[in-house]
């Protein structure tokens, strides 16, 4: 059998070197591990599976041509002009933090990035194409520093995960596909860490929509009346990339404008969402993170201890503390009902949808600009990103009831705040809407979509009916249950297929006490892990995977 083994060469490239292992790949002293996938998620497995003192052979199975990047950092998948909206700092680093290698690249190639050194940041954004780049260079360095621990590396590209059979003892054989070639490896253990997993015909009321991955698909989108369904990050993504592909972007002292390219004069691009708003731009705020006063770690496994009864009340009133504490004013200037549950939403994006989605862009994106440039965070925005990570330890402990509370009342407004926008992007974003050419819509919640007969899209907004040539689809990756894994001999043995899963990510089996089959699979993570998608997350999850594999093997 033949396996392609990453390593490093003396000029820093990587290359594939054929390995000759025998077919009993599984058997000895040494513990074998199987990771499918190679993207974020997977290369944070690696890097603490690797930290183990016993030897470990691990096989990556990777079913792109490339090992190391993921979905959202893939240059076939996105534009170089894409940007991540975590900044340096906050990337945890799989070996060596993303600024120190970016001061280590040879000058010709940051100016490839239009980049020079004295711009580097580790409070910049940067594209997420370059994140790709470090995160593929991360996980060379990785593979190499297993080798000089001791471990062994295998990594198969090109090579697909068609199925994961259960062994008795625990662990699995993992078939795969490799052009016509079709083979099995056998693992102690197992980690799904697949990552995004779009469909490409997506539909909303039995409509059809144009996926947004490759990036391609929205350069070459037919029609002048453009359609985006959603309004958050991918959504800034889709129209940022239709800017490049109809016009042009020119920056001059700082300002964004839009010129169209000939023939694109009446091209019309609408966001459509629920609500009808944007996130906000970025903003300063310490980093690594303050303490809290009320919304502690502590104060919430306290609460987590009272049972499961009135959690989510309980935890939620810790929230508005802290928001009082730090900025008396902000709760006390909204209606009386943001001290709810149920409240707290239409309170806290009220003032951007009344002021108008993209007017109250341009409004914020210069208060978050004055934010970042006298150092002085915006108080109640610092304490709702910095929540979201505390109540995030609440979620597994909620009942069913208050967790489809907290995931239709209280998720938006975590997940408006911490998904905020590149200075940048925003710029782009306003150079079209002052050209005429976006708008941003709203529906309200019951809003239906329909075809009309020549092919175009129709909805009902807050400003009347509206009609697109094309439509895309923007909302972001969809959470999925265990039931839908792809592996036809894995998921018929599940005892709880429709159960989310949880820390520390082990897949229960019938008939098997002690399985090795692990999920860090991301659809199946954002069931009831609604933060999983950014890299900070990525990391956690797999600190606790692996703890726990290594302490039951």
């Amino acid at each position: 059998m033949f396996l392609s083994q990453l390593r490093r060469t003396a000029d820093g490239g990587e290359v594939l070197d054929q390995v000759h292992r025998s077919d009993g790949i599984g058997a000895g002293t040494v513990r074998t591990i199987g990771v499918v996938g190679s993207g974020p998620m997977a290369i944070y497995v690696v890097k603490y599976l690797i930290m183990h003192d016993q030897p470990l052979e691990i096989t990556v199975f990777e079913a792109s041509g490339q090992a190391g990047l993921g979905m959202p950092y893939n240059p076939e998948m996105n534009a170089d002009y894409m940007l991540c909206n975590a900044f340096s700092r906050e990337i945890p680093p799989p070996v060596a933090p993303l600024i120190d290698w970016l001061k280590h690249l040879p000058e010709r190639d940051l100016s490839e990035w239009e980049l020079s050194y004295h711009e580097l940041s580790a409070r910049a954004f940067y594209p997420r194409v370059l994140i790709g780049e470090y995160l593929q260079s991360q996980f060379v360095d990785l593979c190499a520093k297993a080798d000089a621990a001791g471990h062994t590396i295998i990594v198969r590209t090109d090579t697909a995960v068609s199925d994961i059979v259960p062994c008795a003892g625990g662990g699995a054989k993992v078939q795969w596909r490799h052009g016509d070639a079709t083979g099995s490896t056998a693992c102690d253990a197992v980690v799904i860490a697949s990552g995004h997993s779009w469909s490409s015909h997506p539909q909303i009321d039995g409509v059809p929509l144009i996926s947004p991955w490759p990036y391609t698909r929205i350069t070459q989108a037919p029609g002048q009346r453009i359609g985006i369904l959603g309004s958050s990050l991918s959504a800034v993504d889709v129209v940022v990339a239709l800017g490049h592909a109809r016009g042009h972007f020119e920056e001059i002292a700082g300002e964004v404008t839009w010129l169209p390219n000939d023939g694109q004069e009446d091209l019309s691009i609408a966001m459509v969402s629920h609500m009808g708003v944007m996130p906000e731009g970025d903003f300063y705020y310490p980093f690594p993170y303050g303490p809290a006063s009320h919304l502690t770690p502590d104060a919430v496994a306290g609460e987590i201890a009272k049972g499961t009864d009135g959690l989510l009340d309980r935890v939620f009133a810790l929230l508005l503390a802290e928001l009082d504490e730090a900025d008396p004013d902000y709760l006390n200037g909204l209606p009386a009902a943001a001290r709810t549950v149920e409240g707290l939403a239409p309170a806290y994006f009220a003032l951007r949808h009344d002021l108008g989605g993209l007017r109250s862009v341009r409004r914020d994106r210069v208060a978050a600009r004055e934010s970042i440039r006298r150092k002085e965070t915006v108080p109640h925005r610092y304490v709702l990103l910095r929540g979201h990570e505390v109540f995030d330890d609440v979620l597994r402990a909620l009942s069913d009831a208050d967790y489809d509370r907290f995931h239709r009342h209280l998720l938006p407004v975590f997940a408006d705040c911490y998904a905020a926008i590149p200075h940048l992007s925003l710029a782009r974003i306003i150079a079209l809407y002052e050209a005429g050419v976006l708008s941003l819509l709203a529906t309200g919640a019951h809003s239906e979509f329909a075809q009309g007969p020549s092919g175009t899209i129709s909805v009902e907004t807050e400003d009347g009916r509206v009609t697109f040539d094309t439509m895309i689809d923007a909302r972001g990756q969809s959470p999925a249950r265990l039931a839908d894994l792809p592996f036809k001999s894995l998921v018929p043995g599940l005892k709880h297929p429709d159960r989310p899963i949880s820390d520390p990510f082990q897949l229960e089996l019938a008939g098997t006490p002690a399985s090795q089959i692990y999920c860090l699979a991301l659809p199946q993570l954002l069931e009831r892990h609604p933060f999983t998608q950014g890299l900070v997350d990525c990391a956690e999850h797999a600190r606790a995977l692996v703890g726990h594999m290594l302490r039951h093997a």
